[in-house]
């Protein structure tokens, strides 16, 4: 039995601002709830809270709380403070001791400069890798590692493209134990009764829709699924079964509403099918043992989300092709703006809810009708391009949009398209001239990536290939590779510039300068995912040695690329434990890891970690 079983998810810490906390949860029903703070165990009364609610089900409503400090207008500087829940009506303190990292209470700390952030992406529950924050968690108990002043997660928090069994029916069992909402976009298209797991699972990329008038070459090279992912027997189609795989991936309290049953689905399979059922179902149980410590960190550490494909569907918005076919069908265009209401309530809202607003209130409308089914709110969310934002922490945390502001290619539909359009970064040009010292950019896909993987991605590209080894990388379009290089090697550009990145299921740190210039100025390219996926170890070994043997720094390759304005260095691992001694020397890291990314007074980076899923802590040599 959960310890709050009226509590489904959370809470979780997300925006912290020096004069603002906001905190989101999910609750069975609206309740009338207060959020009390203790200092050092005394009560602190002089703090403004407010809270919004929006219902997703007959037993599921999301809460966002506000809290402002009216005593002095800021929080105190470096001091713990804890928090708790409390129901107004009833009295009831919700016990939430279970989350505290090292007190009776969950709580957090505001520092007026931050020295470190752990950041990654790519959480997949059903994947073999341990899960990196039960390292993370690991460290932060035992004193290892001092609490972040953010978490940042670059992406793929859920898989909506790639779903196991498992996870598919628990998703359906936990929609009807919370009875929660949906969209009745696919009635005629594809009735609700053809997406009962009984019937679908395992087999939905029949369901999905075909591409229509291909010649028999085009059909063959390019394939007819309109759906791109490599993976897509089980894709999320329905937008309660999105609310579900949130709540699954966040939540052990919904694991154990329907874990029985899901253990029972079993007998439902026979031969090789119930084989690997089970062995997921194994997976999905180690997922779910380790699943506290995420519950534990997000609710201590300030949590700040964006995007990427996965959480709509794999190669989204890659080209404009792709946009064509998707957008231009009825049930994949539904599916795309379902995964990006599920995105708002459980990411976006906590990023920047002012921006919001406008979506929020029609949403917060349609529940009361029980069905955001809404041609105007889907409209709205397809057209929307305002997902970025930007921390006004010390230094500046701004944080990409690289899936709704594409630059389509001007010579091809097939061809990538940029990751950001002309508009988005001047934008993101201005934040970076405003910025002073340093500043962080959060980009999903790496700015500086490995040149020999992307050359294979180009090679892909040429043959017309571009969907199958994810031709996502900044330097795939002419345009926007020239203007993000142009506004980093300016003048006008801060001291440093420190990248956080994830999406390539492995880990690197990269630094860039520009040539032929006495200015001092640095990029850093720091990379790390999966939270819980890797890349393939020999593979990657392989592009490794060939990477460093084709683009060493005096290199006459290096002259045919984008970046060959700046020197660019790619820093080793460097470890004494002799368990480890196999790494030293390697530039990239595959294996489950967050990355703690530490910063001196300055805000310039001073460290830059990688802690697994074991609790393994690997660094980077800045200096070589």
């Amino acid at each position: 039995m959960s310890v709050n079983p009226s509590i489904l998810c959370g809470p979780i810490l997300r925006r912290l601002l020096s004069s603002e906390l906001l905190i989101w949860l999910v609750m069975d029903k609206r309740r009338n709830l207060t959020l009390n703070l203790y200092l050092e165990q005394i009560k602190l009364l002089d703090t403004e809270c407010s809270v919004e609610w929006i219902q997703i089900g007959e037993s599921a409503t999301i809460a966002l709380f506000r809290l402002i400090p009216t005593y002095e207008d800021a929080w105190p500087n470096g001091v713990d403070i804890e928090y708790e829940l409390k129901d107004d009506d009833s009295g009831h303190v919700y016990d939430l001791s279970h989350l505290s990292l090292s007190r009776t209470r969950p709580s957090f700390c505001y520092n007026q400069t931050m020295s470190s952030v752990i950041q990654g992406s790519c959480r997949k529950p059903d994947h073999i890798a341990k899960d990196a924050f039960a390292g993370i968690y690991a460290k932060l108990q035992d004193g290892t590692l001092s609490r972040p002043d953010y978490l940042i997660m670059a992406g793929d928090q859920i898989y909506a493209d790639d779903v196991s069994a498992p996870m598919l029916i628990g998703a359906q069992l936990l929609s009807k134990k919370l009875k929660l909402y949906s969209a009745t976009h696919y009635t005629d298209a594809l009735p609700r009764t053809a997406l009962e797991w009984q019937k679908s699972v395992n087999k939905r990329h029949q369901l999905l829709p075909q591409k229509e008038g291909l010649s028999r070459w085009q059909n063959f090279w390019h394939g007819s699924t309109i759906i791109s992912a490599r993976f897509h027997e089980n894709h999320l189609i329905t937008l309660d079964e999105f609310f579900a795989t949130y709540l699954l991936t966040w939540s052990t309290t919904c694991w154990q509403l329907v874990m029985d049953e899901v253990e029972l689905a079993a007998g439902d399979f026979s031969g090789l099918e119930q084989k690997k059922y089970l062995e997921e179902l194994h997976t999905v149980k180690q997922f779910i043992e380790e699943l506290d410590r995420f519950e534990a960190v997000v609710a201590n550490v300030p949590t700040l989300m964006i995007f990427d494909d996965h959480d709509i569907t794999d190669d989204w918005n890659l080209t404009a092709d792709w946009e064509s076919h998707i957008y231009g069908n009825t049930v994949t265009k539904h599916m795309i703006s379902d995964g990006l209401l599920s995105y708002c309530l459980f990411q976006g809202w906590g990023n920047n809810p002012e921006r919001l607003d406008p979506i929020i209130e029609k949403l917060r409308s349609l529940a009361l009708k029980k069905d955001f089914a809404n041609k105007q709110l889907t409209e709205q969310l397809l057209d929307f391009n305002q997902w970025d934002y930007v921390v006004e922490t010390s230094p500046r945390i701004a944080v990409l949009d690289t899936r709704t502001q594409r630059w389509r290619s001007e010579t091809s539909a097939k061809n990538p398209s940029g990751l950001m359009d002309w508009r988005s970064l001047e934008q993101l040009e201005d934040q970076l001239y405003e910025s002073f010292g340093s500043i962080l950019v959060v980009s999903a896909a790496p700015v500086f990536g490995v040149k020999a993987i992307e050359v294979v991605q180009k090679a892909c590209e040429l043959v017309g290939q571009e969907l199958l080894v994810d031709v996502e990388n900044w330097m795939a379009h002419q345009g926007s590779a020239r203007k993000l290089m142009s506004m980093m090697r300016h003048d006008n550009a801060p001291d440093e510039i420190i990248i956080l990145s994830g999406d390539v299921h492995y880990s690197f740190c990269f630094s860039a300068e520009r040539r032929f210039s006495s200015s001092t100025d640095k990029i850093w390219q720091l990379t790390c995912s999966g939270f819980k996926n890797e890349f393939p170890q020999k593979l990657l070994k392989f592009f490794d040695y060939i990477d460093r043997f084709l683009y060493s720094q005096y290199s006459l390759l290096n002259i045919f690329t984008k970046r060959r304005k700046l020197a660019v260095d790619h820093h080793p691992l460097k470890t004494q434990d002799n368990a480890f001694k196999h790494l030293n020397g390697r530039h990239l890291v595959s294996s489950s890891a967050a990355g703690v990314v530490e910063l001196d007074q300055k805000g310039m980076l001073k460290h830059y970690r990688l802690v697994t899923g074991s609790g393994d802590i690997h660094e980077f040599a800045l200096d070589e």
